[in-house]
């Protein structure tokens, strides 16, 4: 007898397996399919740069739609299997068992994370029929719909419903953007419902906070889990002293500067104890800090935080005079913790405006100060779908063609896509200087837009300009 109470074992060893399927969907298409193939072939053995990115762009976008047929098929599968086990009076608690694994394995993936990628299927298809559609169009790729899907799953499906109704007003807001930035995106959608929850839930992890050493061949490895706030710190404080090291000939590699920055408390120059001296740039809107607006705010170095635990990181970065402690509750012992005393540096946008204010310069190099704000405005790297982390401050136009040295002009990029940019008939160009947009051609004749993220809010809205002083409406 089967789990279930049917027994079907006979008749599933006496049918002979046929593989592959008879009229499977392949073969069914063989026709098709090998027209498309001699057409590539074609263009491999006589195709230039140009067409070879065209037909790589068309094939991506086939293959989302192809994706989105799976999404839909998967959803069906799951629905069949859920009747399936109604009618045996099985899995009641569990109808949807079994199905997650059977369509993991048609698909030829891993049983990990089967049951996530069902749930965002069923997200899809019920609560988002525009994101599916942009699947199904081929306008975003299916790691970029997942990407998005998965701090979803953590909202109710109103919730949902009107995220997918947002993107349908601006279609464009994951153009160009890689699997992380999309994240960041939607994450500053989800916080908005869940504020004070995650302030808790950040607290509550805080109070959990740990470091283990083991044992581990001819060393000891370190793992640690740190409070948000001083977690930040010490990672920037780290790679601020590393950083400098570099610059200054160190031999030794990032990955070795960053274990001695940990372990050694009497290197030259280092702070010999904690607490870290650090500042903290946190980007928020005055109505998450002053009104109690659910704007979730930004912390450069961890990410998008819940606009409660902001209000609260700012509230408790307040030192005493006798002592050089955060004023914490007394009921706590945060206070004999790692700490640090960050100094909170508010970053606001322009009246109206969701894009941070502009620095310049002079200079052909970019002082630190604006490095520091091209990498909080730009967050990630500036290579459309690249999430690279920022370790590179360069001109969009060249300096010695005349670029010149501000934020307009600047833009960050991982050091890969940094040397990229580099090759010959590789042309960059600002658009607009806000929002800072870009536009690359990397010398296959293909135009890229690079759109550099809004400091607040989820896209960017559109707002009536400011009218001169004595403006008067005309009725007509």
């Amino acid at each position: 007898m089967y789990e279930d109470g049917c027994d079907d074992r006979d008749n599933f060893e006496n049918e002979a397996p046929k593989w592959p399927p008879d009229n499977g969907l392949h073969e069914g298409c063989e026709a098709l399919v090998g027209k498309v193939n001699d057409n590539l072939g074609q263009l491999i053995a006589h195709g230039g740069r140009s067409a070879y990115s065209a037909a790589l762009n068309e094939l991506e976008r086939t293959k989302a739609s192809f994706c989105a047929a799976q999404i839909k098929m998967a959803y069906l599968f799951e629905k069949e299997v859920v009747r399936d086990h109604e009618e045996r009076g099985v899995f009641i608690d569990e109808s949807e068992r079994g199905a997650a694994s059977a369509v993991a394995m048609s698909r030829r993936q891993p049983p990990t994370g089967a049951r996530s990628y069902m749930k965002s299927c069923r997200i899809l298809v019920e609560d988002m029929p525009n994101l599916l559609l942009a699947l199904d169009l081929g306008d975003l790729s299916e790691r970029q719909i997942f990407a998005a899907t998965s701090p979803l799953q953590e909202v109710n499906a109103e919730h949902r419903r009107e995220f997918d109704q947002l993107f349908r007003t601006h279609p464009e807001m994951f153009e160009g953007l890689g699997v992380k930035a999309i994240g960041d995106t939607v994450r500053k959608f989800t916080e908005r419902f869940e504020s004070t929850t995650k302030a808790f839930q950040a607290e509550d992890e805080a109070s959990k906070r740990y470091s283990r050493f083991r044992k581990s061949g001819n060393c000891v490895m370190l793992s640690a889990k740190l409070p948000l706030a001083e977690g930040t710190a010490l990672c920037k404080s780290i790679k601020q002293r590393v950083n400098e090291l570099r610059r200054s000939g160190d031999p030794r590699t990032k990955d070795q500067l960053m274990a001695d920055m940990l372990i050694c408390s009497q290197i030259e120059g280092f702070p010999p104890k904690l607490p870290l001296f650090v500042d903290i740039k946190l980007i928020m809107t005055d109505k998450s800090l002053l009104m109690g607006d659910r704007e979730p705010a930004n912390l450069p170095g961890y990410g998008i935080i819940p606009s409660q635990y902001a209000r609260e990181l700012v509230a408790g970065a307040q030192i005493r005079v006798n002592d050089y402690f955060h004023e914490y509750p007394e009921h706590d012992d945060l206070a004999l913790r790692i700490f640090t005393f960050p100094e909170i540096q508010r970053l606001y946008t322009a009246p109206g405006n969701q894009d941070l204010i502009a620095m310049d310069s002079k200079a052909r190099e970019f002082p630190d100060a604006m490095k520091e704000f091209i990498k909080i405005r730009d967050v990630h790297c500036r290579t459309p779908y690249c999430d690279g982390i920022i370790e590179n401050v360069d001109h969009v136009m060249q300096h010695y063609l005349g670029g010149p040295t501000n934020v307009k002009n600047a833009d960050g990029r991982c050091q890969w896509c940094n040397l990229a940019k580099e090759q010959p008939g590789w042309f960059e160009i600002v658009v607009h200087e806000q929002p800072h947009s870009m536009r690359i051609n990397p010398g296959d004749g293909a135009i890229y837009q690079s759109l550099a993220p809004p400091a607040t809010g989820v896209v960017r809205d559109v707002i009536p300009p400011i009218l001169p002083y004595g403006y008067r409406w005309q009725r007509e």
